[in-house]
């Protein structure tokens, strides 16, 4: 288990005392309208492709999130359509010295995350899982552009860590999320080799609660 996973144990082992504290529940819930910008972050180690600096692009999210309040522990499942771009640089490709086309993807998505938290005060602290299931996913490539959805997990499994503030009917959060499964099989359709990036994203999120007792 790596460092990022015992910091998200440590955050469910530490909820428990919250739930058990206190010999009466309270019971709440809030519910609305969700919208996240998304900051990817790929990594490929590889003499044959690159990341451009304009390779990271800014993506969104949006959706419906609900939040059942037990005392000071929460669970939060969310509901979300997303679409993120992101380009690659292929270093000398075909073996033709200089010659280092980009290319681009883009990607819709149906994410389905689910944060186990304690508030604090009005400070939360949370983690959990995150399903990402693939809706479309297009490339472009020297002029053409390939549907590239088949090529691509249909599910993907994310962690994510983060912390949020309450501020009356708004919710604002911070997150950190990471890949627990591969997003991609390979780029081998490119580069006639098995190469397989990775894959993180800091995500800030805004959520107006409609519904709430």
């Amino acid at each position: 288990m790596n460092f990022r996973l015992w910091v998200a144990a440590i955050l469910l082992i530490c909820s428990v005392p919250y739930c058990y504290a206190q010999d009466t529940y309270e019971v709440s819930y809030k519910a609305g309208p969700v919208f996240k910008i998304v900051s990817p972050r790929i990594k490929i180690e590889s003499d044959y492709v690159s990341i451009p600096n304009e390779g990271n692009e800014i993506g969104y999210q949006f959706g419906l999130f609900a939040k059942i309040r037990v005392n000071n522990v929460y669970v939060q499942p969310e509901v979300l359509i997303a679409n993120i771009q992101n380009r690659i640089d292929f270093l000398n490709y075909n073996g033709i010295n200089g010659f280092n086309p980009s290319a681009d993807f883009e990607f819709t998505t149906l994410e389905i995350p689910v944060s186990i938290g304690v508030n604090i005060g009005n400070l939360r602290l949370d983690t959990g899982p995150g399903f990402s299931f693939m809706l479309s996913g297009d490339e472009y490539f020297l002029s053409k552009k390939i549907d590239v959805t088949q090529d691509y997990n249909h599910m993907t499994l994310l962690w994510r860590i983060g912390l949020g503030v309450d501020l009356n009917y708004l919710l604002l959060d911070f997150k950190y999320e990471f890949g627990l499964s591969k997003t991609e099989e390979s780029l081998s359709r490119l580069i006639n080799r098995e190469l397989v990036p990775r894959q993180s994203q800091l995500v800030f999120s805004i959520a107006y609660s409609v519904l709430r007792d």
